[in-house]
């Protein structure tokens, strides 16, 4: 019995419901063996981050070494980075590999906090992102790549803003508008060649949504491995985000997305 690799490159999040520990139940529940290559360990809960403990460089590139030497790797999903001496660590270890690559620009929390430090966005910019096959960024994270200072509001304008960046940076970008205003959650796809794909679905609401970005990004990563075409992979993955909110549980006073259930 065998199921398909990939590799996730991520935070640590306590809580369990976002980084690794969501990239895990999401691999898992779509039938792929997900690999876990720690970056930071995260103290954090639905709505606070209280503490990030980067790990070493050189050991964030060990453990990935030895997972791309030693296992079939067929997809790889970065999350959060932190840091530029961890972003170049990693970005040095993915040179040879040839398979796509799903970045979650991971910078901004849902609740706001920062999950990157400044100096490592132009790092991520120079190195990562000339090497990434799908770029899967928030409305935050978005609009800090863009650096122009102007907000999106509109799902026309977010298309634009991802248009920008597909052309900018010569990769597939994911533009997520989860966190636009009204009863719809507009999610576009605009591909290398402009191309764009637009989905639909009304919004839920009453639950955080804490780990939706992770989870979607490593539910891509493993539709890849699994052979799917971009367009096609996003279009499953949205939809199994779509369902794992749905069906989502309360856990003690917070509200958590059950990942793993579908």
């Amino acid at each position: 019995m065998s199921a398909p690799v990939y590799l996730s490159i991520a935070g640590s999040d306590c809580s369990a419901g976002a980084g690794i520990q969501a990239d895990l139940k999401a691999g898992f529940a779509l039938g792929c063996y997900p690999l876990t290559a720690v970056t930071c360990v995260v103290s954090e809960v639905p709505g606070k981050v209280d503490a990030i403990v980067p790990m070493e460089p050189e050991f964030v590139a060990n453990q990935v070494r030895i997972c791309l030497k030693h296992f079939p790797v067929a997809a790889i999903k970065t999350g959060m980075l932190y840091s530029p001496e961890i972003v170049r660590a990693v970005t040095a270890e993915l040179q040879s590999f040839e398979g796509p690559i799903v970045v979650d620009p991971v910078m901004i929390a849902t609740a706001g906090e920062a999950l990157i430090l400044r100096e490592a966005i132009s790092v991520y910019e120079q190195s990562l992102m000339p090497r990434t096959t799908l770029l899967t960024p928030n409305l935050d994270e978005l609009q800090r790549l863009l650096g122009t200072g102007e907000d999106i509001r509109t799902a026309e304008e977010l298309q634009q803003a991802g248009s920008v960046l597909a052309k900018r940076y010569d990769c597939a970008v994911l533009a997520k508008g989860g966190h636009l205003e009204g009863n719809t959650c507009t999610d576009i796809l605009i591909l290398n060649d402009g191309t764009a794909h637009r989905w639909s679905h009304p919004r839920t609401t009453g639950i955080s949504t804490h780990g939706t970005g992770c989870t979607l990004s490593s539910a891509v990563a493993a539709h890849l491995a699994k052979g799917q075409e971009l367009v096609q992979a996003v279009e499953n993955s949205l939809h199994y985000i779509e369902k794992a909110i749905a069906a989502s549980l309360k856990l003690g006073e917070l509200w958590a997305v059950n990942h793993g259930a579908i």
